[in-house]
């Protein structure tokens, strides 16, 4: 008869026979194994876009250049990049020679041109540049019936510089809008708005870079007035390659893009400003963006 005393007896039997087997197995196993070290070495650049300009308005001693934004090209196309930098910063002047800030506008308004004088006319920055307040000076000009007196916007212009290893879109917005004295009732629309290229200038930037429009349509030319781009951030530029060609720094591979604005009188041309026109202010907040093509 099978008791469970049997049956334990018979367990416990097997048991110290399956470990003795378990035992001759993994001497083998020992035996016959090799161990190693892996590594996994990788480059891999992700695609940027660098952005240079001012930290700050020039009236809160705001200087240039600074990298402002440090762009990721990680998201779906069409959307915006990741900007890596929290701050945001300013563009620079065009006109002056040198990189420094722009003006916000709050303390100073634009420069008066001097046009058609007979002699004299010059005028004298100090600082903020291109910009007119009571620091500023004119020299004595003789006039004669065909001289006057217009706003410099044509020749007005602020830059920001880009450095990229591949291509990237530009789109922009126009917020903030003011209207005050005598332009109190102009709006987006009677600021006249022109953004171009520059590949490279002598001595600042651009020595090693290459038109970043090839292979895309470039600047939106269609994107002339700021109430064109006032409702939502609109594309205005459209990239097709990187700015770099060849090794160099983040200048020598930079290009610029210049904005430009004109004020524009209701029913009148380009550049227009009359004494009649009368006194006031009207600017907005244009706010560029890096998308990923």
């Amino acid at each position: 008869m099978f008791s469970f005393a049997n049956r334990l007896r018979n367990w416990v039997y097997t048991g110290a026979a399956a470990f003795a087997y378990l035992g001759i197995f993994l001497v083998l196993c020992v035996t016959s194994s090799s161990a190693g070290t892996v590594d996994r070495p990788f480059f891999r650049a992700q695609s940027i876009v660098v952005v240079l300009g001012g930290d700050d308005f020039s009236e809160n001693g705001g200087t240039a250049l600074f990298a402002v934004d440090f762009n990721l090209l990680d998201s779906a196309s069409g959307t915006l990049a990741n900007d890596i930098i929290a701050a945001d910063g300013v563009t620079t002047n065009y006109n002056t020679g040198q990189f420094n800030a722009i003006s916000n506008g709050t303390d100073s308004g634009y420069e008066f041109e001097i046009v058609d004088p007979v002699s004299g006319g010059v005028f004298t920055s100090v600082g903020p540049h291109q910009t007119l307040d009571a620091n500023d000076s004119y020299s004595e000009f003789e006039l004669d019936g065909t001289t006057d007196i217009d706003l410099v916007t044509g020749r007005r212009a602020s830059q920001f510089l880009v450095a990229s290893n591949a291509a990237f879109d530009i789109y922009a917005q126009a917020s903030d809008l003011v209207a005050t004295g005598d332009f109190s009732a102009y709006d987006y629309s009677n600021i006249r708005y022109r953004l171009r290229l520059t590949v490279a200038v002598a001595g600042r930037h651009g020595a090693n870079a290459q038109n970043p429009s090839n292979g895309g349509s470039g600047i939106i030319t269609s994107i002339n007035r700021l109430n064109l781009m006032s409702a939502a951030p609109t594309k205005v530029f459209d990239g097709g390659r990187r700015t770099a060609a060849s090794r160099g720094s983040l200048l020598d591979h930079a290009v610029s893009f210049r904005s430009r604005y004109n004020l524009t009188g209701a029913g009148a041309a380009v550049n227009n400003y009359d004494l009649s026109m009368g006194a006031g202010a009207l600017g907005a907040t244009v706010t560029y963006t890096i998308y990923t093509p």
